[in-house]
């Protein structure tokens, strides 16, 4: 072509370009550029709450889980401590009571009572060789009328129904420093022992003076005074615990499994 065959008006080459129309919107670059940014906003939002999210919550709850098992370790360990402690405590208290119950009376002490009673009798009469100076155990029988089990209050409100006693009515004779010296022995007996309505008469026929003949003291000389001297020895027991029955043990044919049932007849 030459350039005398230029012909105007064949083409328009300033006119806007005829872009695509979408719901109304024409896709021009730039609303292509900012449809892409909504939509790469979307995709990644999307991203976010389909699989960021899930691994976020799942974290959260697994260091939820892990702050919950470090409190329970705590307060396991808290609680193993306590249970410790409550069991030296119980250690302390049965060691405590069994130390108590030693200063009791117990059945064996009370079978020896009257061996061990007798034993001091005969202890005060050691160098003594008349037997009229010799003291003498003349009673000793049980009282079942003031034995059983303490619920008087005589020792104490908080130990009715703990405690129980066994009492015997005691008599015996012997001179003041005999007597004297058998109260006091049976103080230093093993079981705890209580004495009651102590009572000392004098034995007047033993102050008589003998004299011979000419007025002068026999050989014996001036006699031993003697009084006869009664009590209630009084034996404090604790009160056996009851044992708890064991559990019957379990019948071995009742525990097999039942029999199968008879297949019926054809």
């Amino acid at each position: 072509m030459t350039a005398g065959d230029y012909i105007p008006g064949e083409g328009n080459f300033d006119a806007e370009p005829n872009y695509p129309t979408v719901f109304g919107v024409k896709l021009t670059p730039s609303t292509n550029g900012v449809l892409l940014a909504v939509f790469g906003l979307l995709a990644a939002g999307y991203v976010a709450y389909t699989f960021v999210k899930p691994v976020f919550d799942t974290s959260q709850q697994l260091s939820a889980d892990i702050a919950a098992k470090e409190q329970q370790l705590l307060a396991t360990e808290e609680t193993q401590q306590r249970i410790q402690e409550a069991r030296n405590q119980l250690q302390e208290a049965k060691q405590l009571q069994a130390d108590v119950l030693t200063l009791f009376a117990s059945e064996r002490s009370m079978d020896t009572l009257l061996l061990d009673l007798n034993e001091r009798v005969q202890s005060a009469n050691a160098g003594i060789g008349d037997p009229d100076r010799r003291a003498t155990l003349s009673k000793f029988a049980r009282n079942d009328t003031a034995s059983g089990v303490v619920a008087d209050s005589s020792f104490g409100a908080a130990v009715n129904g703990k405690l129980q006693r066994q009492v015997y009515d005691v008599q015996m004779q012997g001179s003041f420093a005999q007597t004297q010296s058998i109260i006091r022995s049976i103080e230093r007996l093993q079981p705890l022992l209580v004495v009651r309505n102590f009572k000392s008469e004098l034995d007047t026929s033993t102050q008589a003076i003998v004299l011979d003949n000419q007025g002068r003291l026999t050989p014996a000389g001036q006699p031993v005074t003697r009084i006869t001297t009664s009590y209630q020895l009084g034996a404090l027991l604790p009160v056996p615990v009851p044992e708890t029955p064991a559990a019957p043990a379990a019948d071995p044919a009742a525990a097999g499994t039942a029999p199968p049932a008879a297949a019926p007849a054809p």
